[in-house]
């Protein structure tokens, strides 16, 4: 096939040469060759619209001749990110996930393309190594610039002294989706006449606005990913292999090696991929990461791998019951009242972080009290003092992330030191930081304010308690299980974890065989990470588990 290379120009995407390379790579004719037993070739006129943004289950287009521009709507209109000649191909990793497009593709010069289809894009994906590594790499930085490109895409304006409007920032961060984002106080003129344009005011803030200018005030997670094409289509009746519940990193694991392995998968998850691992700034103690990696970057790469052996990946989905009384068959119930089936179940829920006792602590939260602590967190407390509590790794990488954006650190933690809970490498850093004092002893007993938080009190180990005017808190306290889904179904620990292999067997097992490993009571269901009992509360830990919880599947399957 006689390709004429030109590839790509950039319009809006600030990239430099280098990394242009990788995100817009031009293919060869072999390449193109190999393309044309994955599609059909077609023709294009000029103005033809290939997709639209916010558009499902998209093609990829491999272009022999013409060109076609990549444009996404921004608050002051549309406008080109990237323009695409022969040798070039579009699509990002919404392309492979069938979720809508985030721009629109405008065919400006007469094309000739070759058209691959979303199901004959995923079995080249696997199917094609070398060529496979060459797109998915295009296609994940391509995501990554256009999130950096924060002209374009979905608008949100709102405010820093508001909750809703830190909870959907991180939702859609966490989510990898790209957002226009305006504070009320920091862009006065844009948030009012973009309010204006909308018959919009202060008051509707967190007010969201997408590419086709539907608009939402204050919406729950679930509206702003329907508004967006983040959530998936209906689910309802659908019947898979195995379901994982949870997409941190064990549940990600389980979904890459049953995916792999030719099983039928879907992954659900209530808020984003990573679990509590996907708010951390930085894993540096992570096999194969010798200068660290954010939680949010391996989440991101470990949904993207997942997709790639055909996975489906459910967000913002949640698990309100499992139901254990059926032959060979489990029946998940979901929040949006709809139920899917499974041969074989992984629970991968993972644990999130302790609520202290403290009065009116719902009412700071978003503002004043945080649990994670990401860019968004650390601009809010740019150049104040900051408190984070507690003693484990997640407060130390907090803590020492926070350290390079604010005044000064004081981690607090009730016990006598960090060295029982803390890896050592973040002791040291924690010990050698100039702005970051450790408070042994201590505890808060009261947040002070009104509308937002102004001040805290702490208990010391002389039982003296002192107002502090720090009005940011991180809290890291522990660990609970997300357990409360399960019901009666499974056997928990005391503390409520569940529990796995012969500790979880009981009179109501009646297989002759034992519990496989990782397996639960119920033959079938296996728990994986931070959600089993006696788990280690480590990410590589994690992700062993939910790789060998798939070996033990594929031996209750072969049984039923």
């Amino acid at each position: 096939m006689d390709v004429n290379k030109q590839g790509s120009s950039i319009q809006a995407l600030s990239i430099g040469e280098s990394r242009r390379l990788q995100i817009f790579p031009t293919l060869n004719e072999s390449q193109f060759n190999l393309l044309m037993q994955y599609g059909e070739l077609r023709q294009y006129k000029a103005q033809d619209v290939l997709f639209s943004e916010g558009e499902r289950h998209i093609a990829m287009y491999a272009i022999i001749a013409g060109r076609i521009d990549i444009v996404r709507t921004g608050y002051d209109g549309p406008h080109v990110i990237a323009s695409h000649s022969a040798g070039a191909f579009t699509g990002e990793v919404n392309t492979l996930a069938g979720r809508a497009s985030i721009a629109t593709a405008l065919v400006v010069e007469d094309c000739e393309v070759i058209v691959i289809n979303e199901a004959s894009l995923r079995t080249l994906i696997v199917s094609e190594a070398e060529l496979s590594e060459t797109i998915m790499r295009a296609f994940i930085l391509r995501r990554v610039a256009f999130i950096a490109d924060e002209s374009g895409g979905l608008i949100l304006i709102g405010s820093k002294e508001s909750g809703a409007t830190l909870r959907l920032r991180e939702f859609l961060s966490r989510n990898a989706h790209p957002v226009a984002y305006f504070d009320i106080n920091s862009h006065p003129e844009e948030s009012k006449t973009l309010l204006e344009k909308y018959h919009a005011s202060e008051e509707d803030i967190p007010f969201v606005i997408n590419a086709q200018s539907k608009t939402l005030s204050n919406p729950s997670n679930r509206e702003i990913a329907d508004l967006v094409g983040l959530s998936p289509e209906s689910l309802d009746g659908k019947q898979y292999d195995v379901v994982v519940v949870g997409a941190g990193p064990a549940g990600l694991a389980a979904a890459v090696y049953a995916a792999s392995e030719g099983l039928n998968v879907i992954v659900l998850d209530a808020k984003a991929p990573g679990g509590q691992a996907g708010s951390s700034s930085k894993i540096e103690n992570y096999f194969g990461f010798p200068t660290g990696i954010s939680g949010q970057a391996l989440a991101g790469r470990g949904i993207s791998q997942a997709r790639k052996f055909g996975a489906e990946v459910a967000v913002p989905i949640e698990v309100k019951q499992l139901e254990c009384n059926h032959n060979n068959a489990f029946n998940i119930r979901l929040d949006n009242h709809e139920h899917i089936t499974a041969k074989s179940v992984v629970i991968a829920t993972g644990a999130r972080y302790r609520k202290p006792s403290l009065l009116g602590i719902e009412n700071f939260e978003g503002r004043g009290i945080y649990y994670g602590a990401s860019f968004m967190e650390a601009n809010l407390c740019a150049k104040q003092d900051v408190v984070v509590n507690g003693g484990g790794n997640s407060a130390g990488q907090a803590a020492v992330f926070l350290a390079s954006h604010v005044n000064h650190v004081h981690i607090i933690v009730r016990g006598p030191g960090l060295a029982a809970s803390m890896s050592h490498y973040l002791i040291q850093r924690i010990n050698a930081a100039p702005n970051i004092t450790l408070h042994i002893n201590t505890e808060i007993v009261a947040l002070i304010g009104d509308t937002s938080l102004k001040s805290i009190k702490w208990k010391e180990s002389d039982d003296q308690v002192k107002e502090i005017p720090i009005c940011h808190v991180f809290l890291f306290l522990g660990a609970e299980p997300n357990t409360a889904w399960l019901g009666e179904c499974i056997n928990l620990d005391k503390n409520g974890f569940v529990l796995t292999g012969q500790d979880a067997k009981d009179n109501e097992w009646t297989l002759e065989r034992p519990p496989y490993f990782l397996e639960t009571n119920r033959p079938g269901i296996f728990a994986v990470g931070d959600v089993r009992s006696a788990s280690v509360k480590r990410v590589a830990a994690a992700v062993g588990e939910g790789a060998a919880a798939i070996q033990s599947l594929h031996a209750y399957l072969a049984t039923v």
